[in-house]
């Protein structure tokens, strides 16, 4: 057993081979009873060593009791805890990535398998951190008239969680070994997004050195109005009537409320994303970027080729018409667009003839495109326009299960090194091991020096790395269909 002794208290941890892992370390005090819909508060101290060698609760989200005993896991309000990977217990002063995970800010935990840290924390001698936060309507309702006080807003409270993880990393990861000069944050899909959000405000200032974001929709941000609304539905769904007890329903009876509430496609904008609420999140991240300085730190991102291809596996063959396919386009690039041309250099770029999975691969790509790669884009070029490091990628490692491709969450297991973890989705073997090292080595670079090892993206040179059989760097990838969604956002959802 391994000790470290933080400022609450002293957490045993377990010896993993050649890490050491901390599981379900409390970072902010249980958000139950009078905390719930309020803001993360600080770690109450304890006395003696705390039992850190097993995960914490994943936070409520609408999984069956059959999922949770399948999973191992257990599931309940006291959820703001994180997860570290440690080569050792020393002062050796290691630099660290603190992870945010997708899931829509509805779903997922920093527990989940494939978040593993212990490969990538050995191969880089670096500090791995996953966070738990909370989601749903717990975590994103936004109605401060209801639940506010004034000196609380219960506003965007899981993206408030997530800075209270930055800054705890910043004050305690000396503890475990790690450099708390030398912090990343990273986070994929809604972890990515929320990271945006933190970089055009300055809520997180001060809290993390450089920024890895994997395959953010940063347009998902919601309008004042839109996340009203939801609150409305939420309030409607739950038969709350003025006034309102916060502390009345159930866990399981907020997120039946939450279940009910729809997630339009297009745009395609889930419930309970991060709200700009004028305090946290004062504007839309890719407002802020066009308009003014984002925080001056160095930026890791981008998306994998074909993010939208895990959602529309649910289509069948005779859904994804001609018809279909210029109806998506209508929808995403606005009624005064030329959907027409639109779709036909789609369809030139792809090289996609007139069958059935031509038709897929297009109508997938116009939303990859909207959703994931140009408002990444967009964000980025601003960064870097104003003078900073900006570093993008495309991950293009074919899934081997038939029509996925480089789909959404494919970086995942390539940067943890989880292969084994999912096998189906980004496959087993020599050939993938190899891939994820050359990911996982440039990761590292990048989290310890803010390079990960080839050249930055300029006003001049639009330079993207390939991350795929052949690694290799373009200019300027992709960007004639890039250039449709210019002036797009964001979106107003």
């Amino acid at each position: 057993m391994e000790v470290a002794h933080t400022s609450s208290g002293a957490l045993r941890g377990e010896r993993c081979g050649p890490v050491v892992a901390f599981r379900g370390v409390p970072y902010a005090a249980p958000p139950v009873g009078d905390r719930r819909w309020r803001a993360p508060a600080p770690v109450p101290p304890w006395t003696g060593e705390r039992d850190a060698t097993r995960f914490g609760p994943i936070p409520p989200q609408d999984m069956s009791p059959e999922r949770l005993a399948k999973r191992g896991v257990t599931m309940a309000e006291d959820c703001l805890s994180l997860n570290v990977w440690t080569p050792a217990v020393d002062g050796a002063a290691r630099p660290v990535v603190v992870f945010l995970h997708g899931g829509g800010v509805v779903a997922g935990a920093g527990s989940a398998p494939l978040f593993d840290g212990a490969r990538l924390a050995e191969r880089g001698d670096v500090v791995v951190v996953t966070v738990n936060f909370r989601l749903g309507a717990l975590g994103s309702l936004y109605a401060p008239d209801r639940l506010g006080t004034r000196d609380d807003l219960a506003t965007n409270l899981a993206f408030r969680d997530q800075i209270r993880a930055l800054r705890w990393v910043r004050a305690e990861i000396a503890a475990f070994g790690g450099d708390p000069g030398c912090v990343t944050v990273m986070g994929q899909s809604s972890g990515a997004v929320a990271i945006a959000c933190m970089l055009a405000g300055d809520a997180a200032r001060g809290s993390f050195d450089r920024a890895i974001l994997q395959s953010g929709g940063l347009e998902r941000v919601r309008s004042t109005e839109a996340a009203a609304d939801v609150a409305r539905q939420f309030f409607a769904a739950l038969g709350a009537e003025e006034p309102f007890d916060r502390l009345a329903p159930t866990v399981e009876e907020i997120v039946a409320a939450q279940g009910v509430i729809p997630t339009g496609f297009v745009p395609p904008v889930g419930p309970f994303h991060h709200a700009i609420d004028g305090d946290v999140i004062p504007e839309h991240p890719l407002v802020a970027a066009a308009t003014r300085p984002l925080l001056p730190v160095p930026i890791l991102a981008g998306t994998t080729r074909d993010e939208w291809r895990a959602f529309d596996t649910v289509l069948t063959d005779d859904e994804v018409t001609d018809a279909f396919v210029r109806d998506r386009a209508c929808a995403l690039a606005g009624d005064d667009a030329d959907v027409d041309a639109v779709v036909e250099l789609y369809r030139s770029e792809l090289g996609a003839g007139d069958d059935v999975e031509s038709r897929r691969a297009v109508a997938s790509a116009l939303v990859t495109d909207f959703h994931f790669a140009a408002p990444t884009e967009q964000l980025t070029r601003a960064h870097a326009a104003r003078g900073n490091p900006v570093f993008r990628y495309e991950v293009q490692w074919p899934s081997p299960r038939p029509g996925l491709g480089a789909c959404h969450d494919m970086c995942l297991p390539l940067v943890f090194g989880t292969m084994d973890r999912v096998p189906g989705l980004a496959g087993t073997g020599a050939e993938v091991e190899h891939m994820s090292a050359v990911v996982q080595d440039a990761w590292i670079a990048f989290i310890r020096t803010g390079d990960p090892g080839w050249p930055a993206s300029t006003p001049d040179r639009r330079a993207t790395m390939l991350l795929g059989p052949d690694p290799h760097v373009v200019a300027d990838h992709r960007a004639a269909r890039l250039a449709v969604w210019e002036g797009r956002y964001p979106a107003s959802g």
